[in-house]
């Protein structure tokens, strides 16, 4: 076990080994927050420009990470034998909440951390972190659990875990609890697999068309505001006279300087001129479409580099079938059925360190149990009742029918089956049906 010093000195170096690390994931945490790299500006432009790039800066990178994270929400864990770990470590730490949290971190940033250790009541602390603000070191990348990890809480404040205890560093002060797992009890929650480098999630790959729609958004919007206007021209007044009164005496301001004429034209004015000579036109207005064309195609790049369905950034959805619907969204359910993969590893590792910390060796080295999703999928429920009775004739136990249906947790699942026992099955439950449903020959009044 590392001393006060030790357990100091290793979390500050890893810490510093990080900074360049997390600089570079701030960076994409300012995208996903919509602060995103303002379109070019001279130092001495007015603050009326400065205004229009500033509104220019149109989140959508964290729209297109939110149609991947609502696609996945873990509902279970293994089977009915897992059920009280599933109550005990999932649910007992709000994580049918806070991972939401984890995906969008995991998918913004490219992987984030699930820390597992134990609480003082004697169960299971489990809590999600961002990967800027947590550093993990792995003997080997391909190791399951690192050699040590180190959690920023504050300044000068850090948890460093590793594969004995965790000590709690505060301004020098070090408190160390012991875990005896013999692993360090952090697991990285990765977006996706990448033997080339570093996992990247949605938003590094992305960042340059981001700054493409900023841009394309931010000439439209000067487009709209000085080009659509009609400018006009006027053409027989000499502005380089100074105006005079009905004496003939020069105008001048408070300062004694001769006042010019100005023309400005408004959309509510009209203009004047005493001269019969004057003449006045305009220029033609700009056409906006073709701006909205280059910026809606700068959107359709977006939506084919991450996958996500057109009509979801562009609103173009009109009167599409449910077979078009479902092609629309195959792209985007194909990359969710990846990231469910992937995150599963990480969720499935780390309820088996859940299960190490309770004692239950049997689930702590159960390496057939997964987690499940909920299927979010648009499909309508007659499709859904169709398929699973077809299903159903064919022998498939209601067991694994229940669980497909749309929305069911496991408890739903679990409640199910119970009302089916106490009704004695779901044969006699279909006779009561089928009893309700036969007309009855009435009675003889004469009998």
């Amino acid at each position: 076990m590392l001393t006060s010093e030790q357990a100091t000195a290793l979390a500050i170096d890893t810490t510093k080994a990080f900074r360049s690390e997390h600089a570079r994931l701030n960076r994409f945490v300012r995208y996903i927050r919509g602060r995103q790299k303002l379109p070019w500006l001279p130092d001495n432009v007015d603050g009326e420009y400065r205004d229009i790039a500033v509104k220019s800066a149109s989140n959508w990178l964290d729209l297109v990470l939110r149609a991947s994270v609502q696609g996945l929400y873990v509902d279970g864990y293994g089977d009915a034998e897992q059920s009280d770990l599933w109550g005990t470590v999932w649910q007992a730490n709000g994580m049918d909440a806070r991972q939401h949290a984890l995906h969008k971190a995991a998918g913004s940033l490219g992987y984030a951390f699930l820390i597992v250790f134990p609480s003082d009541d004697g169960g299971v602390w489990m809590r999600p972190e961002s990967a800027t603000n947590m550093a993990a070191v792995y003997d080997d990348p391909a190791d399951e659990w690192p050699r040590h990890a180190v959690r920023i809480t504050g300044k000068d404040r850090f948890e460093l875990y590793d594969a004995e205890a965790r000590y709690t560093i505060d301004r020098g002060m070090v408190t160390v609890a012991p875990h005896d797992l013999g692993f360090t009890p952090v697991a990285q929650m990765r977006w996706g697999m990448d033997l080339l480098g570093t996992p990247m999630g949605e938003v590094e790959p992305v960042i340059t068309i981001q700054d493409r729609i900023v841009d394309a958004t931010f000439t439209l919007q000067m487009v709209a505001k000085y080009g659509a206007f009609p400018q006009r021209w006027i053409a027989g007044i000499d502005t380089s006279k100074p105006l005079v009164d009905d004496d003939g005496n020069v105008l001048t301001d408070s300062d004694g300087n001769p006042l010019f004429p100005t023309i400005k034209a408004y959309v509510d004015s009209i203009l004047t001129a005493v001269d019969p000579d004057t003449k006045f036109g305009q220029f033609a207005a700009a056409d906006l479409r073709q701006y909205v064309e280059a910026l809606e195609a700068h959107i359709r790049h977006l939506a084919a580099i991450t996958q996500t369905p057109p009509h979801y950034l562009l609103g173009s959805l009109v009167n599409l079938s449910a077979e078009a619907l479902a092609a629309a969204e195959a792209g985007l359910q194909r990359k969710i059925a990846e990231k469910r993969v992937v995150l599963g590893e990480g969720y499935e590792q780390s309820m088996r360190a859940a299960a190490a910390i309770l004692g239950n060796e049997e689930a702590a080295n159960d390496m057939s149990s997964q987690v499940r999703w909920r299927d979010v999928e648009s499909r309508s429920l007659a499709q859904t009742s169709d398929a699973l009775l077809k299903l159903s004739q064919l022998g498939v136990p209601a067991e694994v029918l229940f669980a497909k249906i749309p929305g069911f947790s496991d408890q739903d699942v679990q409640r199910a089956l119970a009302i089916r026992e106490a009704s004695g099955g779901i044969d006699a439950l279909m006779r009561q049906i089928e009893a309700a449903n036969t007309p009855q020959t009435p009675a003889d009044p004469l009998a």
